[in-house]
């Protein structure tokens, strides 16, 4: 698995129980184009290097042709622009792009699933604004972890956080695995692309709020939230977690049948005024 290590930056390009988990519908229906049949004779795919994966898996997905030897750059006799996406996935990434300086490709990238469901990934070639090519291949996303990227079964400590990525969202999940007084503990944090266009402020709230609504659509609404009746949201944490909370606030707690979870607002151990902003605390419901 390709992971990337994070260290303030992400480098590179880049759940449970059926009914606890929310599975995802990812195979829409859409009409069918007509090949462009000097497309067709290149051979042109969008191939992943497997069609079962675990979330958090790493999937390597390459552009191929019939003949490997030849340079991609004469997709520019017939295209402009080819595309890649994933279905019930926002976004798209731009694999093929003929310019006025060049041809721009990318012939290999990698791909890492944050929810479990079946999907459909495809590349569509442009001429002129118009759709003339299209490819696609399947990969069903399995969920076979206890909590998102982390089992507790065999569990060791990362030492570092571990990120995630995958080419078509504008974040990255980083994960941390360790042991508080021999009891193993995850935490979970989130950094976004081009984080210099946005304020301190703002970064904390897009954390908050992606954060919030992950959990929210993995697992449900969360069992205690703050300002809904539970004004002493420490207290229950503290009586169900064994991770020690310091100077961490908590926002909302999951009870589940595998794990705790609770959103936080993290402050510094030592200067309890000082807020770095969200991460999510996990542990085995044991």
């Amino acid at each position: 698995m390709h992971k990337k290590i994070l260290a303030l930056s992400v480098a590179g390009l880049l759940l449970f129980s059926c009914s606890e988990t929310e599975i995802i519908d990812t195979n829409p229906t859409e009409t069918q184009i007509k090949n462009d049949p000097n497309l067709t004779s290149l051979g042109l795919k969008i191939t992943a290097d497997k069609s079962d994966a675990n979330i958090f898996e790493n999937i390597d997905f390459k552009l191929s042709q019939k003949n490997q030897s030849t340079y991609f750059g004469i997709l520019a006799d017939y295209l402009d622009v080819l595309t890649f996406k994933i279905s019930n996935t926002e976004g798209e990434k731009i694999i093929f792009e003929k310019t006025q300086n060049g041809n721009s490709v990318t012939t290999s990238f990698n791909y890492h699933f944050y929810y479990q469901g079946n999907y459909t990934a495809t590349i569509e070639g442009f001429k002129d604004g118009k759709k003339i090519y299209s490819d696609q291949t399947s990969i069903n996303v399995s969920d076979n972890n206890d909590f998102l990227a982390v089992n507790w079964n065999g569990f060791t400590s990362t030492g570092t956080s571990v990120g995630y990525t995958n080419t078509l969202q504008k974040n990255t999940l980083g994960f941390y695995s360790g042991f508080e007084n021999q009891h193993p503990f995850v935490t979970v944090t989130n950094m976004w692309d081009n984080m210099q266009s946005y304020s301190d402020s703002q970064i904390k709230q897009m954390d908050k709020e992606y954060l919030y609504n992950y959990l929210v659509k993995y697992y449900s609404n969360p069992t205690y939230s703050e300002g809904n009746g539970n004004t002493d949201l420490k207290s229950i944490y503290t009586q169900n977690f064994k991770k020690s909370i310091k100077n961490d606030i908590p926002v909302n707690i999951w009870i589940t049948a595998k794990n705790k979870i609770a959103l936080m607002k993290q402050h510094s151990a030592t200067y309890p005024s000082s807020f770095y902003g969200y991460i999510i605390t996990a542990e085995p419901n044991n």
